[in-house]
């Protein structure tokens, strides 16, 4: 099951290219105090895994769609008249502004179905809170035209997010529900982080051949977008074929496959791009898009047999590793 939050390590990985699956990684939310105890960042699948998040920054070229809503006034700004802030309701728990919710510390422990689901949507509501608190410092200074902007931004996450959780799992199975449940705290757990002032670490994934998208390991960028891979086949270099697929946020997502390579440590392959070209495509909010691109340098790396090589999302820094 996919879930939010920042990643660590996922142990006794290989490559993706070996065709063998590695365990899910398991993640912390380390800076995110409401969350303690809460998996946090970009995300597994599987009832038992956790999730992990990083920021999505731009780089030279295109990058996700756009950057991340305003939500810092410069120091001083003082607005001539305040708007009024409108926090974050929950479709899930309607008629008040999210509010800190107690409850298990570990939600796939819980016995039940219903209980699951409940138990991440109060997590999520945590997360919505500590992120409408937030908000709140910068939109108290911002300026009326910056104000507009952050409730605009935060209402359109808002709004993408369901549809978004909605596309990364769609099996048509009681599991769906779950799933869809924790990828709601991924997206806010990862929208929570970017509001922090600190850089997050790596989300380290899991690779997998499976076409079943609950058995994705998903990367959730800041504005609420999703970034899976599926080793699809190898080729006759030794190499591997990776799909890459992209659910769009609020913002939409631009494609630069120059963001999508494999690297260990000082070796990295760009891989060649599989027609048709996806350089600059702009996938439009809520919807999937997915592209091809071939690794097939993969036997130059100097160091197979260590595992510690991965096929990497990088905006600027690194931002996530599947492997």
């Amino acid at each position: 099951m996919g879930q939010s939050g920042w990643g660590r390590p996922v142990n006794g990985g290989g490559h993706a290219r070996t065709g063998v699956k590695v365990a899910l990684a398991v993640v912390s939310a380390a800076g995110i105090g409401v969350l303690a105890g809460c998996s946090t960042g970009s995300s597994s699948t599987g009832a038992s895994t956790a999730p992990g998040t990083t920021v999505t920054s731009g780089a030279a070229g295109s990058t996700s769609a756009a950057a991340g809503p305003a939500t810092t006034a410069p120091a001083g700004a003082s607005p001539s008249t305040s708007s009024a802030f409108v926090p974050i309701t929950e479709p899930f728990d309607p008629g008040h502004p999210a509010r800190t919710t107690p409850g298990p510390a570990d939600c796939a422990s819980q016995q039940t179905t219903l209980a699951i689901v409940q138990c991440y949507e109060d997590k999520t509501e945590t997360a919505d809170a500590a992120i409408d608190a937030a908000q709140q410092a910068s939109f108290a200074t911002a300026s009326v035209a910056q104000q507009t902007a952050m409730i605009a931004a935060d209402q359109a996450w808002l709004t993408a997010r369901p549809t978004v959780c909605a596309k990364a799992y769609n099996t048509g199975g009681t599991i769906d529900q779950v799933n869809i449940a924790s990828c709601l705290l991924d997206e806010s757990t990862a929208r929570l982080g970017m509001l922090g002032t600190s850089q997050p670490p790596v989300a380290v994934l899991k690779s997998t051949d499976s076409q079943n998208p609950g058995d994705m390991s998903w990367y959730t960028t800041p504005e609420g977008s999703r970034i899976g891979l599926v080793d699809t086949q190898g080729d006759a270099t030794g190499g591997v074929i990776i799909a890459w697929t992209i659910i769009a946020g609020a913002n939409g997502f631009v494609v630069n496959p120059a963001q999508f390579f494999y690297s260990d440590g000082t070796f990295k392959d760009a891989g060649i791009i599989e027609k048709p070209d996806p350089s600059g495509h702009r996938v439009a909010p809520g919807t999937e898009y997915t592209f091809g691109i071939d690794y097939s340098r993969l036997t130059h790396d100097p160091n197979p047999s260590q595992a510690s090589g991965g096929f990497e999302y990088e905006p600027v820094g690194p931002a996530a590793i599947w492997r």
